[in-house]
């Protein structure tokens, strides 16, 4: 990816830096990765421009309801965590009682699998809602701002255990998951946590 000096690594350091700021503003792990989805939002907005990506984003097939690829392990940061522990505190208590069930399926069915198995298990994401919608969605981590497709039936078909390889949009996948290597770095995340297990320990406290 490249356009006007326009990298991966450029979007790593923008999001660090926002991370950072955030936290040496005294606001706290959850800020930080607020301040972090600003300034990749805007670094991604920057990209499609430049690169003149608004035709590939437009046709991609991610829409609200469609949730194929929300059947796996979502590795986030502390900072992350930190965001969603403040989403779910807001949450009204049978909301919070309701994801609290799902969280409790969820790692029953999946303790101790890999990404290949709790995707071939099919486990849905606890935070995703009977209509296909996901729960936090203002709030949702980074690693799942890289997902997209440019095809949902193959979406759907992998999911089913099909052999596939889903057309994705890359610039976006790459900024995402490098930003969320920045704010790793920015609030000392040494290993990415499985978002289901923060959720478990999450609500435990609630």
């Amino acid at each position: 990816m490249s356009a006007d000096g326009l990298g991966y690594s450029d979007a790593k350091r923008a999001a660090q830096a926002a991370a950072v700021q955030a936290l040496s503003d005294g606001l706290g792990p959850a800020a930080a990765a607020r301040a972090t989805i600003t300034a990749t939002d805007a670094f991604f907005a920057q990209v499609v421009d430049a690169l003149d990506l608004k035709p590939q984003v437009d046709g991609l097939a991610c829409a609200a309801g469609c949730a194929w690829c929300c059947h796996q392990i979502v590795g986030i940061t502390g900072a992350e965590a930190a965001l969603l522990a403040q989403a779910i505190a807001a949450l009204p208590p049978e909301r919070r009682t309701i994801l609290a069930t799902r969280t409790r399926d969820a790692m029953t069915r999946g303790r101790g699998l890999d990404q290949r198995d709790w995707w071939a298990a099919r486990i849905r994401c606890p935070v995703l809602e009977d209509n296909g919608l996901c729960g936090l969605h203002a709030d949702r981590p980074l690693a799942c701002r890289a997902f997209n497709s440019a095809d949902a039936d193959a979406c759907k078909r992998s999911l089913l255990g099909e052999a596939v390889r889903t057309p994705v949009l890359g610039a976006q996948h790459g900024i995402w998951a490098h930003a969320q290597a920045g704010l790793a770095e920015a609030d000392g995340t040494m290993a990415p946590m499985a978002l289901a297990e923060v959720l478990e320990r999450i609500l435990a406290k609630a």
